[in-house]
């Protein structure tokens, strides 16, 4: 080929990829020398999300106010419930915390806890299938791997022989927007054509725990567990020890609260020997003394690396923990998920 002719048609791809994909790609290609992966992507048109439940109001988003949210692109490496490889692939989307942090949650006047760490959040597709979240592991948890609402997925391919490639099972982009879980495992909780998002509550049995009292001082003499309605003492006897130094803790309200070492017991583990058999979509209910409540999913717990980090301290910086025991989970970016004075646990099912 003659280099004046290669010359036009390079220009002429350039120009035609920038005018298709609507910014100024060609001026980065120039840079790169290589088509860019990671672009700009918008959410498509047709797109509709209501938030409900146990909100200040119900709020609803179109394709256009998605797209005034600051994206995020995400590579996932995907494998069903069974244990199937199921592809990688690149999605771009909204970061679920993006959301939420501009819904106000609002609670019965007469409910037990006036927060909203104890309420679980239920995604649901147009065909009516359930993902269900606890709050706090979409709004305290860090900016890594974020639970996203995705609008746009590319297959991840070999850079060999990309075109031959069959590992992956989905082919084209997707349609709506696609829960993906970028921490977990696997894709139980993954769900496609999502519609809308409630907040709301799983019955606990409040007769059996401590009522809010705001600005105690109180001390869990003993630690309760508390499943189907029955509650004993918990025995450590068994629990692996943990431990954790250097741990930088920053509150929602308040900002900087220090840097701690903390020693005392697993939380997996306690959990395991205190409640057999629980199922992976259940969750735990975490009171302290002074009616403080914090809800976790076991899938949070036991299927990501942040639940290893989870434990039960009983010395803080040397010194007894505050209300003897302290639940701590040091890898959230807020502490507004630790409980000093932790008395009680209640196992519940989780309602799909």
């Amino acid at each position: 080929m003659k280099p004046q002719l290669f010359t036009t048609l390079l220009l002429a791809a350039s120009v035609l990829f920038t005018t298709n994909c609507g910014g100024n790609y060609g001026e980065i290609m120039a840079v790169t020398g290589a088509t860019p992966l990671a672009i700009k992507e918008t959410a498509p048109g047709g797109i509709t999300l209501t938030v409900s439940g146990m909100v200040k109001r119900e709020y609803r988003f179109t394709s256009k106010s998605l797209n005034a949210f600051a994206p995020t692109r995400i590579r996932t490496m995907e494998v069903s419930p069974g244990g199937e490889f199921e592809g990688a692939y690149a999605y771009v989307g909204v970061p679920v915390f993006n959301i939420l942090e501009g819904i106000e949650p609002v609670k019965p006047k007469d409910a037990a806890f006036d927060r909203p760490l104890d309420m679980i959040v239920t995604f649901t597709s147009r065909a009516g299938k359930k993902a269900v979240f606890s709050y706090g592991e979409l709004t305290m948890t860090d900016d890594r791997h974020p639970v996203t609402l995705a609008f746009s997925r590319k297959q991840v391919l070999p850079s060999k022989n990309p075109e031959s490639y069959t590992k992956n099972i989905h082919k084209g982009n997707i349609t709506g927007l696609r829960l993906i879980c970028p921490r977990e495992p696997d894709t139980a909780r993954y769900l496609d054509d999502v519609a809308s998002i409630t907040l709301g509550v799983l019955a606990a049995p409040d007769a059996l725990l401590p009522v809010m009292k705001k600005g105690s001082t109180c001390d869990a003499g003993e630690l309760v567990t508390v499943k189907d309605e029955t509650a004993r003492k918990a025995s450590f006897a068994g629990v692996a020890p943990a431990r954790v130094d250097r741990w930088l803790r920053i509150g929602h309200g308040q900002g900087y609260k220090g840097i701690a070492s903390a020693s005392g017991y697993d939380l997996r583990s306690f959990l395991e020997k205190q409640f057999p058999g629980a199922g992976p979509d259940d969750f735990y209910l975490f009171i302290g003394c002074d009616g403080y409540r914090v809800l976790f999913s076991r899938r949070e717990l036991f299927l990501t690396r942040d639940g290893v980090s989870c434990m039960i301290a009983t010395v803080m910086n040397g010194k007894k923990a505050r209300g003897n025991y302290t639940l701590a989970s040091p890898d959230d970016y807020f502490v507004d998920r630790n409980i000093w004075g932790l008395s009680h646990i209640v196992h519940l099912r989780g309602q799909q």
